[in-house]
């Protein structure tokens, strides 16, 4: 922290007169930003307009140039062609791929369980699968195996109880948007 002397603080004290020239510097100085931002202002309307006007004239001529050099009959080809790759494009980006289902559950499913029934429905990504396990802690490796895979978000038993010796269940699975598209990795 700065130590001040007694002489240092009484000469700002005296120093402290009233300056009847600050207003009128800060007048000045605001007037002359206020000239300089109107110069500024007329300086790039007419020039750097000028300058961008020329460069689009520029880069029309260049297009102008390249649609002479493409034949008319090249040009009707490629009109017709290009809302065909368009939509085929849109449509491979947004195709749905199912193929990725069966190999998750291969990977993940427990040997003391067995699915009868398998309802994919791709809207919601829910898969409902029902079955049979071993026993009760089969069953519970097998839900912790869905918990731990990132392509199911989350899960739902729904049904599971005892019959003759086997535990009957039904679990509906919430699988990632990232399982249906084309590159996913599981």
């Amino acid at each position: 922290m700065p130590q001040y002397n007694q002489n240092t603080s009484e000469h700002i004290m005296r120093s402290g007169k009233n300056d009847s020239s600050l207003p009128w510097r800060l007048l000045a100085f605001s007037s002359f930003i206020f000239l300089l931002s109107i110069l500024s202002f007329f300086a790039l309307s007419i020039g750097y307009s000028n300058y961008l006007n020329s460069q689009i004239d520029f880069v029309d001529k260049g297009i102008q140039i390249l649609v002479e050099k493409v034949s008319p009959e090249s040009q009707s080809i490629f009109i017709n062609l290009y809302p065909r790759l368009s939509n085929f494009l849109n449509l491979s980006n947004n195709h749905i791929y199912t193929n990725q289902v069966f190999p998750l559950l291969e990977k993940i499913t427990n040997p003391n369980i067995y699915y009868s029934n398998f309802d994919l429905n791709i809207p919601d990504n829910k898969l409902v699968l029902s079955g049979l396990a071993k026993d009760f802690n089969s069953l519970s490796m097998q839900l912790y195996s869905y918990d731990r895979n990132q392509m199911i978000t989350n899960y739902i038993l729904n049904q599971s109880r005892l019959i003759e010796d086997v535990v009957s269940f039904r679990i509906t699975l919430f699988l990632s948007p990232k399982l249906f598209m084309k590159a996913s990795n599981l």
